[in-house]
């Protein structure tokens, strides 16, 4: 057995790929949320909804920040660490979102939430 099949072996271990789905599919119900609020930006009950959207984003970044405190995030350190990175920066872009709402501020956190809701996925079909 060669060094990167006993590592390609070792990280399919990882992630169990049924948490990875539903982390990936969390993410990606808040990007879509987020989205919806920012295609109707001018809507009437705009502000409820994007106050319940960044709820619902803080909810998620919270937990992943949670998993990773406790360590049940069973990730490589240089993983946890940036994933760690992102969840803060995240918060701050809630917290910007929340100051001073735009739709140009909520496209920033929706990128960011899209793009680790596909690095998920890409985990899983990695592994």
């Amino acid at each position: 057995m060669n060094a990167e099949h006993s590592i390609h072996l070792a990280q399919r271990g990882i992630h169990p790929a049924g948490e990875r789905l539903e982390e990936a599919a969390r993410l990606d119900d808040i990007a879509a949320r987020l989205m919806a609020v920012q295609r109707a930006w001018n809507a009437p009950d705009r502000e409820a909804r994007l106050a319940e959207a960044l709820a619902a984003s803080r909810q998620v970044w919270y937990g992943i920040q949670t998993a990773l405190a406790e360590g049940t995030l069973p990730l490589p350190a240089e993983v946890q660490h940036n994933l760690l990175i992102l969840s803060v920066y995240a918060d701050s872009k809630i917290d910007a979102c929340k100051v001073a709402a735009s739709a140009d501020a909520l496209g920033g956190l929706i990128a960011l939430t899209r793009t680790l809701a596909g690095s998920l996925r890409e985990w899983r079909e990695a592994a």
